[in-house]
């Protein structure tokens, strides 16, 4: 029988994982689950922080739910689990798709509280599919045809990592074009973002545009931040090929990141 631990997991759901003094809020994709952050936070709570991974407005249920959240609800769940780690030395915030946008957002909103932002696979712009479903998302085409269905599961080139990812099976087309219009918010206050970024990407990701990622990575104001790329990975870069590598990015920079004045 698998552990328990194992089994939530890859059920997906919500996680926290207990250490300190610094913590880490770990944010999840569109139409995805705390599964795709999980990884990442195991490797930052071997090292000593806490982790906190939510499940996202309007996730783990049904994708036409998912269709009628607004973006402002997404900031909101993530800005109330944000100040579940007041008290943390340092507070960090990894956030993967549109998570990394929402990351954003809190770190112009809350940047008394956010010392460090990595950004793994922003959806800044979409590609072409991804496009197209948001301009769909936009007509009264999203009422008759709300939900699409995936085709192949989730962007990720392991093959296991894809088996065992707890993700919807659909995507809503409203949700879509609500992730755009995130984008957007987040571009008009980039310049304003002081807290530092780490920008991680896959080199073969389907889902996002690179040009998204070199856009926050020479556009942030706490920049230029570094960017890597991950040549062999697609988009779920924490849950992918180059896992490790990624966890190893993310680590390295928040320990580079110095402590506040006076914290023990």
């Amino acid at each position: 029988m698998m552990p328990a631990s194992e089994q939530d997991r890859d059920a997906g759901l919500a996680f926290d994982l207990a250490g300190g003094p610094d913590a880490v809020l770990l944010l999840h994709g569109f139409t995805g689950s705390p599964f795709e952050m999980r990884y990442i936070a195991e490797r930052l709570h071997g090292a000593g922080m806490r982790c906190l991974g939510p499940i996202m407005a309007g996730h783990g249920g049904d994708a036409r739910v998912l269709a009628r959240t607004p973006r402002g609800e997404w900031i909101a769940r993530a800005r109330d689990e944000l100040f579940r780690l007041d008290g943390a030395r340092r507070t960090f915030v990894v956030g993967c798709s549109m998570g990394a946008l929402v990351a954003l957002a809190l770190a112009h909103e809350q940047p008394a509280r956010v010392d460090g932002v990595a950004l793994l696979a922003p959806a800044m712009r979409l590609k072409a599919a991804g496009r197209l479903a948001g301009l769909l998302g936009r007509t009264a085409l999203a009422r008759v045809l709300p939900v699409v269905r995936k085709r192949a599961g989730s962007d990720v080139r392991d093959p296991e990592m894809r088996r065992r990812n707890t993700c919807m099976n659909a995507v809503p087309l409203e949700g879509v074009a609500e992730v755009e219009r995130l984008a957007a918010d987040v571009d008009r206050i980039l310049r304003d973002i002081a807290v530092p970024a780490l920008v991680v990407v896959g080199g073969k990701d389907h889902t996002v545009a690179l040009s998204g990622a070199r856009r926050i990575a020479r556009g942030i104001g706490s920049g230029p931040a570094r960017l890597v790329v991950l040549a062999e990975s697609w988009h779920l870069v924490g849950i992918d090929v180059e896992r490790d590598r990624c966890a190893e990015e993310v680590l390295r920079f928040f320990d580079s990141l110095p402590a506040p004045v006076g914290a023990a």
